[in-house]
């Protein structure tokens, strides 16, 4: 092959290939944050510290509306109810993994997008309303759209509050799952319960609604835990410290990460040596520079080839 010359020649241009101006199912978000939505594996040995940071995340994404409702699913919430508490959790959007669990928050996805139609739909005739009665005579509005009227209770009552939508931005409903301590459940043992399939296609359930999913499990492929499809499909992993160096050097075969296993490793151990520390990978960066953090809010860069020293940047 060194002593072949590839021969090289163009047609007439044909196609201009033009990404869209905008991502579909995103939810926009500050510059130093995660991209949304995510499906994100936050992985450590128990007691490490995956619940409390992923319930602080939720608590943070819920202060700047980038997620509007958390279901949790786990068989462990009375134990950690203090935990969830922090992300203002529920209980009633708490489900046991069962191998019905993830039916019933699609069903519950689709509820929430259905009553986001019916307040556009309310808010619409609402105003089209108060048009009518300021520019038409009520003989001059056809028979469906005063029934509408009467229906929405416009006619009996018409100085009837404009409708409000029960968050306080105004958008499509913003939704978030978090898979916790279910290894060996129905949940992830059995493939009826549809874990994979509703993974790979989180962020386009309910017509492109969306839905961010956060798994916290004690090993990130461990035999019967997160299946390699999700793996694969992963945005972002959470890594907390681990003794396994097998491991360490699978993530970083597995994920594809630019980076050198030396380089990997030296993060990691800088971020372990941290209390309840862990190494974010980004897979989906919204620049190079931001593929690697120590916990959120710590950028790390690969060591230089020259002075072979861990770069490390803040940000608040």
């Amino acid at each position: 092959m060194d002593n072949c010359t590839i021969s090289v020649s163009k047609t007439k241009k044909q196609l201009d290939v033009k990404p869209p101006k905008k991502p579909s199912f995103t939810i926009e978000t500050d510059e130093d944050f995660l991209k949304l939505h995510t499906l994100t594996l936050v992985s450590g040995k128990r007691g490490g510290g995956k619940s409390v940071s992923t319930a602080n995340y939720m608590r943070l994404c819920k202060e700047k509306q980038y997620f509007q409702r958390c279901w949790l699913i786990t068989p462990t919430y009375a134990s950690n109810k203090e935990i969830w508490n922090i992300a203002d959790i529920q209980e009633e959007d708490v489900l046991e993994p069962t191998v019905t669990a993830l039916r019933e928050i699609t069903k519950l996805v689709e509820a929430e997008k259905q009553e986001w139609e019916l307040f556009l739909q309310q808010k619409e005739l609402y105003e089209k309303f108060h048009t009518d009665m300021k520019h038409k005579a009520i003989k001059n509005i056809k028979s469906e759209q005063l029934m509408a009227y009467y229906e929405m209770g416009l006619l009996d009552d018409p100085g009837m509050e404009k409708p409000k939508w029960k968050h306080p931005l105004e958008c499509p409903p913003r939704l978030a799952l978090i898979i916790d301590d279910c290894l060996g459940t129905d949940l992830m043992a059995r493939r009826t319960a549809g874990l994979v399939n509703t993974c790979i296609k989180h962020r386009h359930l309910s017509d492109g609604l969306g839905l961010s999913i956060f798994m916290l499990v004690q090993s990130y492929c461990a035999q019967g835990g997160v299946a390699r499809p999700i793996r694969e499909n992963a945005t972002s992993l959470w890594l907390f410290k681990i003794n396994d160096y097998n491991q360490i050097k699978k993530i970083k075969e597995e994920a594809d990460l630019p980076v050198s296993e030396e380089d990997f490793e030296k993060m990691c151990n800088y971020c372990h040596e941290k209390p309840y520390g862990f190494i974010l990978c980004d897979f989906n960066p919204k620049s190079e520079d931001k593929r690697f953090r120590c916990g959120f809010d710590e950028y790390l860069h690969p060591p230089s080839l020259n002075d072979k020293e861990l770069i490390k940047s803040k940000h608040t």
